[in-house]
């Protein structure tokens, strides 16, 4: 049961079928265009979402490996064709994320950025070493969102007269917040036109240290002109620096990545899910931008696909941190704007194991919980050492619930009443300790529910809603 938009159940064949299908790049999933061309592509889970792609000349299914690169637009629509001579130079593939823009709502963006890469992912090849966003304008805070959205992926981002988005403070500074920060060794590229002085006189500087502190890599350049996208030589400068300077893929990272990734399935396929799932966690989380990470995303995307297998595990400090949270916080709101009902449950589980965090995210969980609704929890009872004596617990699939009990002795003619029992939470765990009344001849018992109030730093640092 769900208290809101209820998932669609997959059986256990059928996910066993989707995860254990033997995923490696020679077994792409089939892509509409070939080297050489652009077009518009519909994502195969949900078809109502399309995106723009350039394949430069070099592109091949069984070749080498290519830089990729996700442009955002201002106005929508991506920017392919502004980069599609620089990256057909390159060798870069391109993508544009069409709805990723000025005045659309956050979770129309979002949906966008968590379907399109997942698409990508599945029907692609590219080097995951350089996966990079770009984007002008709007389309450049925008890129820094999908930077922190796709943190353990995006190796380095180009902003274009683009800024954080952050907020001023009541003394005039520019206030950032944990919300806003980025994976350490992020590469940042900005641009900004000479005339361009509401850019380079209000946000350059301030974003910049702030970009630093985090332990990114930041470069500047300048070109002739206003608040306006660069000329393609400053383009192709850009891009060259974001690909000199990533960590590349080791020589034989590609072929033990598939070897893990054959791994983790086979030992998911004979029960060992729990243990797969928190490789591929600490995988995701101490090798980011690696063909590891990438074969752990898959992993982890195909296990999500059944919440009845994800739900019976012990997630108990899967991983620490806020950007461990955000991992699964973003995936999960992502999964609801676009219905993947079975990947937002498994998302929300996988938040409850997250330790660690700055608590800035409560707000966002709460607004999340309230919004697009969250399992009913299974409850578990017992007798007590003590007459009289009940035990009932659960195992917490949720982040961020307040749990309550209330009683009464007649499911007709009487009132639910509070209780007041014994409790704990851990977590992982609910449980409380009551006492039957031995004067009454029955007794009925629920458990409530309701999201923790959290308070988040104002979009667009934090989330808060649309």
């Amino acid at each position: 049961m769900k208290f809101a938009n209820p998932g669609i159940l997959i059986s256990a064949s059928l996910a066993s079928s989707l995860l254990f299908s033997g995923r490696a790049f020679a077994d792409l999933k089939p892509f509409p265009l070939t080297a050489g061309q652009s077009g518009t592509v519909a994502c195969l889970e949900n078809p109502a979402i399309s995106y723009t792609v350039y394949l430069p000349p070099a592109y091949s299914t069984n070749g080498t490996p290519l830089p990729i690169l996700y442009t955002l637009n201002p106005s929508g629509g991506g920017l392919v064709s502004t980069f599609q001579t620089v990256c057909a130079s390159l060798n870069m593939i391109v993508i544009g994320i069409l709805n990723s823009k000025d005045g659309a709502t956050l979770n129309l963006v979002l949906r966008d950025f968590y379907a399109v890469p997942r698409d990508v992912r599945q029907r692609v090849l590219f080097d995951p070493s350089a996966e990079f966003v770009a984007g002008f304008s709007g389309g450049g805070e925008n890129a820094y969102i999908f930077s922190r959205f796709w943190a353990q992926h995006v190796a380095g981002m180009f902003a274009m007269s683009g800024w954080m988005g952050c907020t001023y403070g009541p003394q005039g500074t520019i206030v950032y917040y944990t919300t806003s920060q980025v994976q350490t060794n992020l590469l940042v590229a900005r641009t900004t036109g000479t005339s361009d002085n509401y850019t380079q006189m209000n946000w350059l500087a301030p974003d910049g240290s702030f970009l630093v502190s985090c332990g990114a890599q930041v470069k500047d350049w300048t070109f002739s002109g206003g608040h306006s996208i660069p000329p393609d030589s400053l383009k192709t400068t850009c891009l060259t620096w974001l690909l000199t300077n990533r960590i590349p893929a080791g020589e034989t990272d590609e072929t033990n990545s598939f070897a893990q990734a054959d791994n983790w399935r086979s030992r998911a396929a004979a029960g060992q899910t729990e243990a797969v799932l928190r490789e591929c966690v600490s995988t995701l989380m101490n090798q980011p931008r690696t063909w590891f990470a990438l074969e752990a995303q898959l992993v982890v995307d195909d296990l999500m696909t059944n919440f009845d297998s994800v739900r019976s595990l012990n997630v108990t400090n899967l991983a620490q941190g806020d950007f461990a949270s955000d991992l699964f916080f973003y995936s999960a709101l992502g999964a609801a704007t676009n219905e993947d009902w079975q990947r937002y449950d498994c998302d929300l589980k996988a938040l409850t194991g997250i330790t660690g965090t700055s608590g800035d995210r409560a707000g966002d969980i709460c607004y999340v919980l309230n919004t697009f609704g969250y399992p009913a929890p299974w409850l578990q009872i017992s007798v007590g050492n003590i007459s009289s004596q009940a035990n009932v617990w659960l195992r917490e699939d949720v982040p961020g619930l307040d749990y309550s009990m209330q009683s009464r002795t007649d499911l007709v003619n009487d009132v639910w009443q509070d209780m007041a029992p014994s409790t704990l939470d851990t977590n992982a765990i609910w449980s409380a300790t009551f006492g039957f009344d031995p004067g009454s001849a029955s007794g009925f018992y629920r458990v409530g529910t309701i999201p923790t109030v959290g308070i988040s730093p104002p979009w667009p640092n934090g989330f808060n809603g649309p």
